[in-house]
């Protein structure tokens, strides 16, 4: 005989951190009105699994209560999140789909449920993104990317959201007014609770997460929030996949994903203007593989990297980084960039490369040999002639000017607040392009308004210096002053 969920919820293993969390949400969220629980876990962590477990207690808690699954669009969560919940649901908890046919099963998904399961108090008006259960708890997805607006007439007994460093601050205004059904039908501390679940943020979206572990310090009845990391979660792990990890991911990865390591944007920065806005992208449309790329390179000897960029005539989408730290046998640092680079695009159809930044690549490369018509070849020559080779049409179009040392900021400001008369603004790729994010957020700004570049003489990831948020400044400068004149015949970039 099938056990029902509660009677498996209490009989599943759990790493420590989980046990908290259930446990605290249990017992301890006992405030009247609405409560939040949060936990943020990187690669590994059991996150998902924690998440998986408290919607089947929500469902014992909750008979006949309907929610909502907060997300960015129903495809995120169809495609990204349920399999993760599915999957442990059947393998830890013997659930499975309802299947018409043979009118079994222990949950219906996108559909009305049978005629003689239980209905919520309050029923959708369409069962279309729904999951429901046979005992009337109903789990609605709601979408919040293309019109968040459309959801304050709900009510909602409860609330889950995973992801949620993609979740904006000013949605979730919205979702904490919906959480307000019922009241009285039910004795449990997950009536009214938003469960907020994510992996740890690397740029300024999701830092309203870490402000439900401030305000639990005050109302631990209300707020309840736990991090867990890899290394938390190891006794379920294979032995070797904290190892494994520390091979295949840089070091700030390293240690944001498995040691738990918060990352802060320094205030007053150069960048002040760069806010959760610019993360704020359409993930199915920002790239376009059919579309030419611009490259913008920051030459140094021991950290060479790049953005790509597409221009999408007012908004200009920052697509990715790329970077090495030591090349590769017999090759030059931008040889070897440009070989991770093509091997990064190695999808892309029109390949037609705009190859521009750093001054100092016109510099001829150590051992460099001169061309036919009497000049080094520089690094900007050998970086482009690893793209030739792999079938890019590339234009040269480094920049040979400088800047006075207050024009940059102002220029950068412009764009990143978005008041610039001709409307250009900046995306940039939260996954792709997250580097280049850090790089931004962590630039001090000098009290003559230049770029404190301190970071890039230090032994630390080089990742998080300010190398990649020059590139962002190359772009700028390429795209919006490619037309002024070197000042007093220096071309020494100023901001570099």
């Amino acid at each position: 005989m099938k056990q029902s969920s509660s009677e498996l919820i209490q009989t599943v293993e759990v790493n420590e951190k989980q046990g908290d969390f259930i446990e605290g949400v249990m017992f301890d969220l006992d405030a009247d009105g609405t409560k939040t629980a949060a936990m943020i876990g990187g690669i590994g962590s059991g996150k998902s699994f924690a998440m998986a477990i408290m919607m089947l207690i929500s469902k014992e808690e909750l008979p006949k209560a309907k929610g909502q699954f907060a997300c960015l669009t129903v495809t995120q969560f169809q495609r990204s999140i349920f399999p993760g919940v599915k999957s442990v649901w059947r393998e830890h908890f013997d659930l499975v789909e309802y299947n018409p046919k043979t009118q079994s099963g222990d949950y219906v998904l996108w559909r009305k449920p049978p005629d003689d399961w239980e209905k919520p108090w309050q029923e959708p008006d369409n069962w279309d993104n729904c999951i429901a259960f046979p005992n009337g708890w109903v789990m609605e997805v709601c979408g919040y990317k293309m019109n968040a607006d459309i959801h304050r007439g709900r009510n909602d007994d409860f609330a889950f959201m995973d992801e949620a460093l993609l979740f904006k601050r000013e949605w979730l205004k919205i979702l904490e007014g919906r959480i307000r059904a019922n009241k009285g039908k039910f004795d449990s501390n997950l009536h009214w609770l938003i469960s907020v679940f994510s992996s740890p943020p690397y740029g300024s979206g999701g830092e309203w997460m870490f402000d439900i572990e401030k305000l639990m310090q005050d109302e631990p009845n209300r707020y309840f929030f736990a991090q867990v990391t890899t290394k938390d979660n190891q006794v379920f792990l294979p032995g070797n996949y904290v190892d494994n990890l520390k091979k295949k991911l840089t070091k700030l990865e390293f240690n944001v994903e498995v040691n738990g390591m918060r990352l802060t944007k320094i205030p007053k920065g150069f960048y002040a203007a760069l806010s959760d806005r610019h993360e704020d992208i359409d993930f199915e449309t920002f790239y376009s593989p059919y579309q030419e790329l611009v490259t913008v390179v920051d030459f140094n000897a021991h950290f060479t990297s790049c953005t790509v960029w597409q221009d999408r005539g007012q908004p200009q989408h920052c697509v990715r980084n790329v970077f090495v730290k030591e090349p590769e046998p017999d090759m030059s640092m931008a040889q070897s960039l440009a070989v991770e680079l093509v091997e990064r695009l190695s999808s892309h159809h029109k390949k037609t490369m705009y190859l521009t930044g750093d001054r100092n690549g016109l510099n001829a490369s150590a051992g460099a040999k001169k061309k036919s018509d009497g000049t080094w070849i520089t690094l900007f020559d050998e970086f482009a002639e690893v793209l030739i080779r792999a079938g890019w049409d590339v234009v040269l179009c480094p920049l040979t000017y400088n800047p006075l040392k207050d024009e940059i900021h102002k220029l950068m400001e412009g764009i990143l607040s978005e008041t610039r008369e001709d409307g250009m603004h900046m995306r940039f790729h939260p996954i792709e392009a997250k580097s280049t994010i850090i790089s931004m957020q962590r630039a001090p700004l000098t009290a003559d308004y230049k770029k404190d570049k301190k970071s890039e003489q230090k032994d630390d990831d080089q990742e998080r210096a300010t190398h990649l948020s020059d590139t962002v400044d190359y772009y700028a400068a390429w795209r919006c002053l490619a037309g002024i004149r070197p000042v007093d015949g220096d071309f020494d970039i100023e901001f570099k």
